[in-house]
């Protein structure tokens, strides 16, 4: 059983707060020493100039490693100063070149300050990588940096495992009144850029669609070239979006769930697909709510289910559907029970602290470009086109997301929907 202790008061490093616990009070003082004797180091050492060039020039070192120390002794912070030096045997290189050039007294003292800091950080901590998971508790910046270095190994470690992976995940969902004005129909564009298979029996799974008996109205396809009443056996690609020849598909029923996976075995660069697809949700939200209606957060969510690189969330309402109103990003862990409703007091436990946040993208089609997804505004104009919406009518918001967790849930939630003031029902 793991023993805790209780922690002290709080003190500030480098105006980052920082519970005085008996661990981060050790660390701070080797880390302070460390600090302080390797400055003391680097003033004696006879460069011309203090240019990471020059002091590698000088030392006959790796540049990077260089201006790696010289980062970090610029530093006033000394937990974000150990954050940005090299670990061990790199400063122990930078000792070893630059024993003909500072005193032995200098030497020594860093080589002493190291080998205290060293013993801490494996004693303490476990070693350099639960130095660094502790550090993104005090240090925002190192939270980033460690959160995606480690998000990176996790993508290709996951794509080499699956057999697959994709440049970008695109998740694009347009908000519009319907007819009666008292709901909105959804549109949802999906995108896989730059998908690819790296293994011959590596199954590419594209999406999975199963009848929802909640949905007010059924699911409708966005074909051109299948009639509706087909459409439950195709995919819905928008086929002069999609990569040239376009990307075939498969269509796999297990129970009442249609798979749609990637057809053939193909690998490699010149096997990579874009496919994209778009459908329509009819009522599938509430524009207002009745006076006896709970305040239910309206969302929209979305789950990474193969490795990709890059998840791009957008989500574009009209102008009339909530406006003023301030969306939240929340993130859930999912692979345990599914997904989640925002304000579901029973799925807090579940909640993982987002990095990302929202953009805000503007007013009309022509603000909603992103890099990632050159034709991204013209397939939005042809959805909205194809349903007889205005696309300069809408607003949008946008999370990027590197390297997403897989059993990830991204959800954009709102404020509870305004109630009518005729008091109309909003279901």
């Amino acid at each position: 059983m793991s023993q805790t202790s209780q922690p002290g008061p709080a003190h500030h490093a480098g105006g980052i707060a920082v519970d005085a616990t008996p661990v981060v009070v050790h660390i701070k003082h080797v880390g302070q020493e460390l600090y302080d004797a390797l400055q003391a180091l680097t003033e004696q050492i006879p460069a011309k100039s203090r240019s990471p060039r020059e002091l590698a020039r000088t030392l006959n070192v790796h540049r990077t490693l260089a201006g790696r120390l010289l980062n970090a002794i610029r530093t006033d912070d000394p937990l974000a100063a150990i954050s940005r030096m090299p670990r061990s045997e790199g400063l122990r290189m930078i000792l070893r070149a630059a024993r003909s050039t500072v005193s032995e007294d200098a030497i020594d003292r860093a080589e002493a300050a190291l080998g205290a800091f060293e013993q801490v950080v494996h004693t303490e901590l476990g070693g350099w990588d639960g130095f660094d998971a502790a550090l993104t508790e005090w240090l925002p910046d190192a939270r980033e940096r460690f959160e995606l270095a480690n998000k990176q190994l996790a993508f290709k470690g996951m794509a080499n495992l699956m057999g697959v992976r994709a440049d970008v995940q695109l998740d694009t969902a347009v908000y519009y009144p319907d007819a009666t004005g008292r709901r909105c129909d959804i549109a949802l564009i999906e995108g896989l850029v730059n998908l690819r298979r790296l293994r011959p029996s590596a199954r590419v799974s594209i999406a999975a669609h199963t009848p929802s008996p909640r949905a007010p109205q059924p699911l409708e396809y966005l074909l051109e070239d299948v009639p509706q009443d087909q459409a439950g056996n195709h995919y819905p690609l928008l086929r002069s979006f999609c990569s040239s020849p376009c990307p075939t598909l498969e269509a796999i029923q297990t129970g009442d769930m249609t798979n749609y996976v990637l057809a053939g075995n193909a690998i490699g660069a010149n096997s990579a697909v874009d496919v994209f697809a778009a459908n329509v949700v009819r009522g599938g939200r509430p524009m207002y709510r009745a006076p006896s209606d709970p305040p239910v957060r309206p969302h929209w969510s979305a789950g990474v289910n193969l490795p990709a690189k890059t998840l791009l969330m957008n989500i574009l309402l009209h102008e009339d559907v909530w406006p003023g109103a301030d969306p939240q990003l929340l993130m859930y862990d999912m692979h345990v029970r599914g997904l989640a409703s925002p304000g579901d007091p029973s799925r807090e436990f579940d909640r993982i602290d987002a990095m990302e946040s929202i953009r805000p993208l503007g007013k009309g089609a022509s603000r909603f470009r992103v890099s990632e997804v050159g034709r991204h505004v013209e397939i939005v104009q042809h959805v909205c086109e194809k349903l007889g919406w205005n696309s300069d009518r809408l607003r949008g918001y946008r999370v990027r997301v590197q390297y997403p967790l897989l059993n990830a849930q991204y959800c954009i939630a709102f404020d509870p929907p305004p109630v009518r003031a005729d008091g109309a029902e909003g279901r």
